[in-house]
């Protein structure tokens, strides 16, 4: 499952660590599975704005709102947001665990939700 694969580098040398060993498979998804079930993620849209990208929170997404979501993510962001540049920051608590991009291809439909300071002149990246 790709969300564990990215979570691996978060948990596995920390989990090593208090092992003293490398640990095991079961031991690992244990792990996985303490983590996932505090997770929340912050979702960011890339904004064109010169020659720089700049990434803007247009949304927060809860544990239970992507367990809906975690077996087809691109899916999910095009049908609700539309195309786009997009960063799905995810947390452990207040711990920053890990970065995933996804760039589904389309019309974006999450402009509206972009901060007022977003110059005039952006477009989406």
């Amino acid at each position: 499952m790709w969300i564990k694969r990215e979570f691996r580098d978060y948990y596995k040398p920390k989990l090593r660590r208090e092992l003293k060993r490398d640990p095991s498979q079961e031991e690992m998804d244990q792990r996985f599975e303490e983590i996932y079930s505090q997770v929340n993620c912050t979702l960011l849209a890339g904004v064109l704005e010169g020659v720089a990208i700049y990434f803007y929170e247009i949304a927060k997404i809860s544990k239970e709102e992507l367990d809906g979501f975690r077996d087809h993510p691109e899916e999910y962001l095009f049908e609700r947001f539309g195309g786009g540049n997009f960063k799905l920051n995810f947390y452990e608590g207040p711990s920053f665990i890990v970065c995933v991009n996804f760039k589904p291809k389309g019309e974006p439909k999450w402009i509206p939700l972009l901060p007022d300071k977003v110059g005039s002149n952006s477009k989406p990246a």
